[in-house]
């Protein structure tokens, strides 16, 4: 036993004792060395991060903070240079959807049958776009991946966009050929809102699709043109309102992304905090009227020569007055009578004129509508439902056929 000890006693000896070369300790991949080894090993990453944008020309552009680092032209704004911020992504961090995949509505429940995990149920919210008596749904997941979608609907090119911490879809119509714009996501965000640029141009144009213009360029178009009548909603609200719409798929290669994104406890902040700037926003303390929340979802409608933001929280409580979470409610707007498809949960609501006039109509946050018009949302608002206005609650589910 004391062999052994005076044997594990002299081994530690060894290993601590100086080098009689140079007077210094060994280094061991266990004393350290792989410390070394690691910073090494980090160190080639970063020197092959920095020089793969030369060798392979995909280097992100944008360093998620930095304006200027996103290399658009940021001298001659025309919205408040506190109302942009760096969204913490790169450039095209979003990859964009071309051309989508689709199916027939009617068709999602076989799908949805024999594949492992559905694609979207009843209650997912979807954007509803019609265009030339063509009906399609892009469903709100996989917007949230993309950000910006390229389609032709009814023999037109369109870009369907969504703002995610607005709850902002705009579609916007587009050409083929020269004037075309090719969106792409910017990295930017204007009001806590998606900014698209044009991936064609080498010195490119910033987008607002909410505000409908270029932000940065006086020689852009001056006006994007934008589908008038675009609508979220559930999808069974969707698909019994149009039987015969398609509906968009998943992207091949971007199902793990479908997953990842959701802004549930965004929306579900009661805080009514928000993560990006807003300029301006309502004092509350100085107004006439009382406001919804910031981040209140509302409906702006133009119909009958009047433009009027209707908050979904109105709504639902004129539903829940006659006991039920869903029904219709139809109202006069101008010369026009409104009719609103309307579901407290998830919060939604499907807009449509009686006789089929068209009109506009534009879903989002209320601090994105006030932040687009501040001197006239607070007149725009309604408070409180009109007179004439007829609730009629759905007591017994209908059965569906779009699962």
């Amino acid at each position: 036993m004391d062999d052994r000890r005076e044997d594990a006693n002299e081994t530690k000896r060894s290993e601590s004792a100086p080098n009689p070369e140079g007077g210094s300790p060994t280094l061991s991949f266990k004393s350290g060395g792989w410390v070394i080894l690691a910073a090494a090993l980090i160190s080639l990453g970063l020197i092959f991060w920095a020089i793969s944008g030369v060798i392979f020309g995909d280097r992100p552009i944008g360093d998620g903070s930095n304006l200027e680092s996103y290399g658009f032209v940021l001298e001659k704004l025309d919205v408040p240079r506190g109302s942009l911020a760096a969204s913490g992504n790169s450039r095209d961090f979003l990859q964009v959807y071309e051309d989508p995949n689709m199916i027939l509505g009617q068709d999602l429940m076989t799908y949805n049958s024999e594949n492992r995990r559905p694609w979207i149920v009843t209650r997912d919210r979807v954007v509803g776009v019609v265009v030339g008596g063509e009906a399609r749904a892009y469903p709100v997941r996989c917007l949230n991946a993309h950000e910006i979608i390229h389609d032709t609907l009814g023999g037109t090119p369109i870009t369907v966009t969504y703002s995610p911490f607005a709850d902002a879809p705009v579609v916007l119509k587009n050409q083929i050929g020269e004037g075309r714009i090719n969106h792409g996501v910017s990295g930017l965000l204007c009001n806590s809102a998606l900014i698209t640029y044009d991936r064609d141009s080498e010195d490119p144009a910033l987008y607002s699709p909410l505000l409908g213009r270029s932000i940065n360029r006086s020689d852009a178009p001056e006006r994007l043109k934008k589908i008038p009548d675009v609508t979220l909603c559930t999808w069974r609200d969707w698909l019994e309102a149009h039987p015969e719409t398609t509906l968009v798929m998943a992207e091949e290669n971007s199902n793990r992304r479908y997953k990842a994104f959701s802004y549930l406890r965004y929306f579900n902040d009661l805080s009514d905090s928000l993560k990006y700037p807003v300029l301006p926003l309502p004092e509350m303390s100085s107004t006439q009227i009382e406001l919804p929340r910031l981040k209140a979802r509302v409906i702006e409608v133009t119909a009958g020569g009047e433009r009027r933001i209707w908050p979904l929280t109105l709504l639902v409580e004129a539903l829940e007055n006659e006991g039920s979470e869903e029904g219709t409610i139809r109202v006069s707007q101008g010369d026009v009578e409104l009719e609103f498809v309307v579901r407290k949960l998830p919060q939604s609501a499907l807009v449509r004129t009686v006789d089929g006039t068209p009109i506009q109509t534009e879903p989002r946050l209320f601090f994105a509508s006030w932040a687009a018009r501040p001197k006239t949302a607070g007149m725009e608002l309604v408070t409180r439902l009109p007179d004439d206005a007829v609730v009629t609650p759905r007591t017994a589910p209908k059965s569906f056929n779009g699962y």
